[in-house]
């Protein structure tokens, strides 16, 4: 008797938590993520998913949580259709953490037909809009109700781990030097600090700046006078005094360096300053490392150790 109602309660509390609901996966960088469809993988070309075979495709869009009301008045049947999206089914769709607004229709895109939908969802963090498109020859594969559990699947999750966000930057860093990656700022920055406070004050910890952008001399003699400019917009400084500058050439490339010393100035303290302009094809590869004087001799050299660790994506 006593195995018996034993059985029947594990059979109860089966029923009652019913079938298992698929994770949540987040497509690189993006804090809107969803159960996707068989066969969709996210994407290494937009921030969403993808079925390369059909050329399906769902993307994703974070806005700011004050965004939702407008956006929803704005998606109205006759606004969409300008855009030549032909609305069949508007319905509300419940969230996981939220509410969302699901519009299905139709679009032609280039010649060919696409089964659209299109899902605007509100969080406390964030709004979504998730847009999900499928080639008329793949709708027997990718069925309404197919989309429409994926959809009702969107999670936010309230931060992107820093090791993700540091792995879409446009360049490699494999070695941090005894220091630690405190903000990523999108698409080409990174910014390591030496100690655990995520703060920008030097006079506090160490600081150093990884940046990347398109551009640059390709004529040597015109090189320190970028590489000063660049230095110059630097602020929050006061009384500065650059030391000396050099040409070195670092991973087969020729770099700039500049050494500097200054005071904050806000607290009247010593720093000293070291910026590399690693220049490339067409790019530049820029490092700016700030501490405080007295704690100079031991940041100087993770300063180096980062700046000799980067390199280029495959």
């Amino acid at each position: 008797m006593t195995r018996t109602l034993l059985l029947a309660a594990i059979a109860v509390a089966a029923l009652a938590t019913g079938p298992a609901r698929a994770e949540a996966v987040f497509p690189p960088g993006s804090k809107v993520g969803l159960a996707p469809p068989a066969g969709f993988k996210p994407s290494e070309n937009f921030r969403g998913f993808e079925e390369k075979l059909s050329g399906a495709a769902i993307l994703t869009l974070e806005l700011p949580a004050q965004a939702y009301g407008d956006i929803e008045k704005a998606m109205t049947g006759p606004a969409l259709k300008k855009q030549g999206v032909i609305v069949e089914k508007r319905e509300a769709l419940a969230l996981k953490s939220g509410k969302g607004v699901l519009l299905v229709g139709r679009q032609e895109a280039d010649g060919k037909l696409m089964r659209k939908w299109i899902l605007l969802g509100a969080t406390p963090a964030l709004t979504a809009l998730v847009t999900v498109l499928v080639p008329d020859s793949a709708k027997g594969t990718y069925s309404d109700a197919a989309i429409r559990q994926a959809l009702a699947s969107v999670e936010v999750r309230d931060s992107v781990p820093i090791d993700e966000q540091m792995g879409l930057l446009p360049y490699r860093v494999d070695e941090l030097g005894g220091l630690r990656a405190s903000r990523v700022v999108a698409p080409n920055t990174v910014i390591l600090t030496a100690g655990p406070k995520d703060t920008l004050d030097a006079t506090e910890q160490a600081l150093l700046v990884i940046s990347a952008a398109p551009g640059g001399p390709d004529e040597t003699q015109q090189r320190d006078n970028f590489a000063r400019n660049l230095f110059a917009g630097y602020a929050g400084l006061k009384d500065v005094h650059i030391l000396g500058t050099d040409l070195i050439r670092l991973a087969g490339q020729q770099t700039h360096q500049l050494m500097a010393e200054a005071k904050d100035a806000k607290t009247d303290a010593d720093v000293k300053l070291v910026q590399w302009v690693r220049f490339g094809n067409g790019a530049y590869l820029r490092f700016l490392g700030i501490a405080k004087a007295d704690s100079w001799s031991d940041a100087f050299p993770r300063f180096r150790a980062v700046r000799d660790g980067v390199g280029p994506r495959p």
